[in-house]
C-alpha cells in the first residue's frame, strides 16, 4: 500500500511545487494590496490611519504570538502598518519618505513574485 503510483509523485523534484507557487501568489497580492493600500490610505486619511493602526497592532501581535517562530510575515505587516501610520503627521518629508518606502516595498513585492514564477516555469520546464 504504500508503494502505491497514485498518490506518491512521479518526480520526486517536483514535490515542493505547491510551496513555491503560494510563495508566488503572497508576494504578488501582497505587493498589489500594500501598493492600493498606500495609494487610498495616503488619499483618503482617516481609511489609511485606521488600517494603518490595526496593521501595526496585528503586526505587532504576530510577533509575540508564542505558538509561531514565523517572525517575517509579523514583521512586514508591522512596518507596513507603521509607515502607513507615519504618511499623515503634519510634517511633510516624514510623510513623503514613508509614501515613498511604501511604494517601493509594494513594487519589489510583485517584482520578486514575478521573478520566482518565472523562475518556477524555467526550472519546471528544464524537468520535461
Amino acid at each position: 500500500m504504500t508503494n502505491e503510483p497514485e498518490w506518491r509523485d512521479a518526480n520526486p523534484q517536483t514535490e515542493n511545487l505547491p510551496g513555491k507557487g503560494r510563495i508566488i501568489i503572497q508576494c504578488i497580492i501582497g505587493g498589489l494590496a500594500l501598493g492600493i493600500l498606500a495609494f487610498v490610505g495616503s488619499i483618503i486619511k482617516p481609511i489609511g490611519l485606521a488600517v494603518g493602526g490595526v496593521a501595526f497592532f496585528s503586526g505587532i501581535m504576530m510577533l509575540f504570538r508564542r505558538k509561531q517562530l514565523k517572525y517575517k510575515p509579523g514583521l512586514i505587516l508591522a512596518a507596513a502598518g507603521f509607515l502607513l501610520l507615519l504618511t499623515h503627521p503634519r510634517a511633510g518629508i516624514i510623510a513623503g519618505v514613508a509614501a515613498t518606502l511604501l511604494i517601493i516595498g509594494a513594487i519589489g513585492l510583485v517584482v520578486f513574485g514575478l521573478f520566482k514564477a518565472i523562475k518556477l516555469a524555467w526550472d519546471v520546464g528544464k524537468l520535461n
